[in-house]
């Protein structure tokens, strides 16, 4: 990924969303004024969705399909339905990431985006 700010992204939401990868602690308490606005927010949203994500695939790395989402009219898709099945629970999760989120789910947790990547080639096989 490039040093500059992905074009998804306010620049704020990409900066808290660094720091929140790199553990640094953000307080709620002295940055709440901060916390209110829109795209710190979004920033901590997208980081315990990709984190959650990542625990779900590590904890059930045999249940995973990884499947091209709907195409748009120039027959591209640029998302992605990764499905996980809880057959203990007789349960499912489906999470659609974009390419943008992928990138960063594969350098949060990088055996995650291997065990993404061999489905996503096993598919088009």
């Amino acid at each position: 990924m490039s040093e500059g700010d992905p074009p998804a992204l306010h620049p704020t939401t990409w900066a808290v969303l660094r720091a929140l990868r790199a553990g640094r602690p953000v307080s709620r308490n002295r940055h709440y004024d901060l916390y209110r606005r829109p795209e710190v927010r979004r920033a901590r949203d997208l980081h315990r969705f990709l984190a959650s994500v990542a625990a779900d695939v590590q904890a059930h790395p045999e249940q995973v399909e990884v499947t091209p989402a709907a195409l748009d009219e120039a027959g591209a898709s640029g998302r992605y339905a990764l499905r996980i099945d809880f057959p203990r629970l007789n349960g499912r999760r489906t999470a659609y990431l974009t390419a943008f989120e992928l990138e960063l789910l594969a350098e949060q947790a990088p055996e995650v985006a291997e065990l993404l990547a061999a489905r996503v080639a096993a598919r088009s096989a």
